[in-house]
């Protein structure tokens, strides 16, 4: 009679467990949860407050932060770049040519996936890398490991290795960049199951009058008119994947406005981190208060510290020519309209 007791009361706590256990696994699943670090890739645009956006993410103890790890293979016009002769971390080589875009897949899929030996050589020695607390370490250890070894394969290899590890141990990483586009990007979602992603805007006028005063949109290289062409007729492409990624991937895409960050960052980053299912502590909210509205004055001409971050998106109407905006008006009048970006001028 005890015997079966127990076996009884054995066979109903495995049960519960069980029951507990699928339950689990369904709500993992309706929710598109799984078990594993969270992975998080910021896709924008030069000059739309990624910097701001990444410092915010990254706060997050255990984070892992690669700051525009494709810039070395394409400083600017990335869709039609072809890529020769790469040279990995670990000594493999690949002759064959490979446009940029497949490449950038290649690669943003690695670094979420700590794979470091797998990525180019030369984009470990960008010196972007040191933006991000975790990844900074890479350069000191590679000229260390090369003065040591002299043998700069072999320090490569080395120090990629102890960077994967630091990867592997981290519960959260972030990838930052503007030269990725949306349409290429959207497949790490079917192979990467915890990774989200923030499409951040800005109103445009903005971005190209920012873009205006880094020589960007010079008479040389098109002028204003196909500097406007480039950013809204990328912004237009990427709003359709978005769209069409929130059907297939529900809940995995994120669209958030530089001026809301910017006017209210704390309660728009408190969503960024619910987006990723982060918790947002104290200790970020005082991070993000300094950063954004106690901040101090700083001549960093990429960064996106402010004494008040609210202040300085308007910075734009005062200075932006009426020609420049006319065109800016004209080309991206949807993109206005999409974000309801209000007219000006009225």
């Amino acid at each position: 009679m005890i015997l079966w007791k127990r076996k009884a009361f054995l066979y109903t706590g495995f049960t519960v467990f069980a029951v507990i256990f699928v339950m689990n696994k369904l709500t993992l699943s309706l929710h598109n949860y799984s078990t594993g670090p969270v992975q998080v890739l910021i896709l924008t645009y030069m000059r739309s407050g990624s910097s701001l956006t990444g410092d915010i993410l990254q706060h997050k103890p255990g984070s892992f932060y690669v700051f525009e790890p494709l810039r070395s293979f394409c400083p600017s016009n990335c869709s039609s770049v072809i890529l020769k002769n790469l040279v990995y971390a670990n000594g493999t080589e690949r002759r064959t040519p490979i446009s940029f875009n497949e490449e950038s897949y290649s690669i943003l899929r690695n670094w979420f996936s700590c794979k470091i030996t797998q990525l180019p050589a030369n984009g470990l020695l960008d010196v972007f890398l040191e933006r991000g607390t975790k990844t900074k370490m890479f350069y000191p250890c590679y000229l260390k490991a090369t003065l040591k070894t002299m043998d700069h394969s072999i320090a490569m290899e080395k120090c990629a290795g102890k960077l994967a590890e630091i990867c592997e141990e981290s519960s959260v990483r972030i990838i930052k960049t503007i030269r990725a586009q949306f349409k290429f990007v959207k497949h790490l979602l079917d192979v990467l199951p915890n990774l989200k992603i923030i499409h951040l805007v800005r109103d445009p006028r903005a971005t190209l009058f920012s873009q205006s005063h880094f020589h960007m949109c010079l008479v040389a290289n098109g002028g204003r008119q196909r500097c406007t062409n480039n950013l809204c007729g990328r912004l237009e492409k990427d709003v359709l994947e978005v769209d069409s990624v929130d059907i297939s991937h529900p809940g995995r895409v994120m669209t958030i406005k530089y001026e809301d960050l910017a006017q209210r960052p704390i309660e728009t980053s408190q969503i960024m981190y619910d987006f990723i299912g982060v918790p947002m502590s104290p200790k970020t909210k005082r991070f993000i208060y300094y950063k954004t509205m106690a901040g101090i004055d700083n001549d960093c001409s990429i960064c996106s510290t402010r004494r008040n971050s609210s202040a300085h998106i308007a910075f734009w109407k005062r200075q932006i020519d009426r020609e420049f905006l006319d065109i800016i008006n004209s080309r991206c009048d949807y993109i206005l309209k999409r974000f309801q970006y209000d007219k000006f001028p009225k």
